[in-house]
């Protein structure tokens, strides 16, 4: 997979920030692939693989570039 590069006026370059977010069951940890699919086991929905009252738990990794250039002047 390439990375995403960002180039500055000046020549420096930087990786690109990146996020990500990962919805699952609170019981049984099954992932929910998109928001569309946990908002259609929301409302008294059940968990299609634990079969409990559908319970949400949210995580949210963000990937920051660095203060220092992968290249060019400082």
């Amino acid at each position: 997979m390439a990375e995403d590069i960002l180039t500055m006026d000046d020549g420096s370059q930087w990786h690109q920030v990146t996020t990500s977010q990962v919805i699952v069951c609170a019981f049984c940890d099954n992932i929910v692939d998109t928001e569309e699919e946990a908002q259609s086991y929301a409302n008294g929905g059940t968990c299609p693989s634990c079969s409990n009252s559908w319970t949400e738990k949210r995580s949210v990794t963000i990937g920051v570039a660095a203060p220092t250039p992968i290249a060019g002047q400082t």
